[in-house]
């Protein structure tokens, strides 16, 4: 037998003990009076005795619980330190005060069980706010033993497997999930602030729309019909503008079939908005304004660090304004292109060349995905402080509304050399709109398997008439992921997908 498989059988074994006790192994409720913080801010403020030893009969002041995660025995005393949502406390138990209930806590108590407590704080000689027990509730029993304390988990795939006990042993993972909580509450406070009205689109569709990838599809037996999960929120968006909404924003998962890597995750968290009678302007300062408020209100700082392309580690600034760039002079800086001069044939040697793309995979591409391919391997990782990219391709944005010399009102909000935000000056014209996606579809039926299709259903509601409009789209997990200065965003993820474990 295993030394895990042994000490589960000792704590199984233990259940009868409880039970033989007068306790149920796997109790119903217990009433706390205080969590850890509020008992150490009631310490702080009231006059406590301050040795152990006198406390002969302990007055009731609180109940306390959380699971157990120290133990330390020292002849007539022990002391144990259990952990809640708040933070950790200590907890005294006395052989004088418990009597022979004393020894029978001892043998039946494991780290790691829940456990609720009865009694007086008291101050120990070292300054230690502490409660003296006299009373305690086994709560849970647990079977399977905690990392070991000093340690937690050292393997990176073990903290995704097991987010549960990377949780409970880093107080650094914790307070990052805490982070990514409040960043998600500032965002709908903001948004409830400008006006905005929170909705929920669908996640299965008949077919994709709102950005270039490739999808997850599912048969509905009800239906029988083969559906996709949703890559994007934005065409469901635009159309409850035309149906009188004049400003709506939903934080909802997205899904896209593509490679994987630090900075790109299958599953992710978008936040997506949309405003009537805006333009993209509104829209620059409206990101601008947002994320400069939320990264000192979680942060206490408008700065973070960060690991750039050479995994080095820089520092990012969020305050200040930010410059705007426009796309085609940074291939112009960075490539030594211009797009508007260089023909496709140019475009597609160039990147197999420069851009580590292989030919037959650039043979299949159109000139707005090679563009945004030459864009990624050259001008992109040297946008390390927050930059708008503004005017991109109109072939590589169809959905945004062009301008007059063949690119689209878009920007994009880099960050050390991640895209977090891509926004749009979006396109109400439907004759315009039945053509790009026209366009879209014959690239599509060349190969590209990332380009859009034709879309009736968007297009009839278009049709119906679309007010004038700007859209923004910010991954939550990415931005999270910079601000905790996180390299993959499976760490700013709570169970991100792997391959089941054979």
């Amino acid at each position: 037998m295993s030394e895990e498989n042994h000490l589960i059988a000792e704590r199984r074994a233990k259940i009868a003990l409880w039970e033989e006790a007068g306790f149920t192994p796997y109790a119903q409720k217990f009433e706390r009076s205080h969590t850890a913080v509020q008992a150490r801010e009631f310490c702080k403020d009231a006059k406590l005795r301050e040795v152990p030893e006198i406390i002969e009969k302990p007055n009731v002041q609180a109940q306390i619980c959380g699971r157990i995660m120290n133990y330390r025995s020292m002849g007539k005393l022990a002391f144990l330190k259990i952990r809640d949502v708040s933070g950790d406390f200590q907890i005294c138990f006395s052989k004088n005060i418990l009597e022979d209930n004393y020894k029978r806590f001892e043998k039946l108590l494991d780290l790691g069980d829940f456990c609720g407590f009865e009694g007086e704080f008291f101050i120990t000689k070292h300054g230690e706010p502490t409660l003296m027990a006299s009373k305690v509730t086994p709560l849970s029993k647990t079977l399977r033993p905690m990392p070991e304390k000093h340690i937690g988990l050292v393997n990176k795939e073990s903290c995704y497997r097991q987010r549960y006990l990377d949780l409970l042993t880093s107080e650094d993972t914790f307070e990052r999930f805490k982070v990514r909580s409040e960043v998600v509450r500032l965002i709908r406070e903001f948004m409830y602030n400008k006006d905005f009205t929170e909705v929920e689109t669908r996640t299965l569709q008949a077919q994709a729309g709102g950005a270039m990838a490739k999808v997850f599809t599912s048969h509905h037996n009800a239906l029988d019909h083969e559906f996709v999960l949703r890559i994007s929120l934005e065409l469901e968006h635009k159309m409850l503008l035309a149906g009188r909404f004049e400003r709506v924003f939903e934080i909802g998962k997205c899904f896209r079939n593509e490679g994987i890597d630090p900075s790109h995750l299958q599953e992710f968290t978008l936040l997506e908005w949309y405003a009537a009678y805006a333009d993209i302007n509104d829209n620059m300062n409206w990101t601008q304004t947002m994320l400069q408020s939320i990264v000192p209100k979680v942060l206490g700082t408008t700065k973070c660090n960060v690991l750039n392309k050479d995994e080095e580690e820089v520092e990012i600034d969020w305050s200040g304004e930010w410059p705007r760039v426009k796309f085609g002079e940074l291939l112009k800086k960075y490539a030594k292109i211009d797009m508007n001069k260089i023909t496709l044939e140019e475009l597609r040697t160039y990147a197999v060349k420069n851009c580590e793309l292989p030919g037959p995979e650039a043979n299949k591409m159109g000139r707005g995905n090679l563009l945004d391919h030459v864009y990624k391997k050259t001008a992109r990782p040297h946008l390390v402080q927050p930059t708008f990219v503004v005017d991109w391709p109109t072939d590589l944005k169809p959905l945004a509304r062009p301008n007059d010399d063949g690119t689209s009102d878009v920007y994009q909000l880099l960050v050390a050399g991640w895209e977090i935000v891509n926004s749009y000056g979006e396109l109400i014209d439907p004759r315009l709109q039945r053509k790009l996606l026209e366009d879209q579809a014959m690239a599509k039926e060349g190969g590209d398997e990332e380009a859009m299709e034709v879309d009736e259903e968007f297009l009839t509601a278009m049709e119906h008439g679309f007010p004038p409009m700007t859209g923004f789209g910010m991954g939550i997990d990415r931005f999270v992921a910079l601000i905790t200065g996180q390299p993959n965003l499976r760490d700013v993820v709570l169970f991100p997908l792997l391959r089941p474990e054979k």
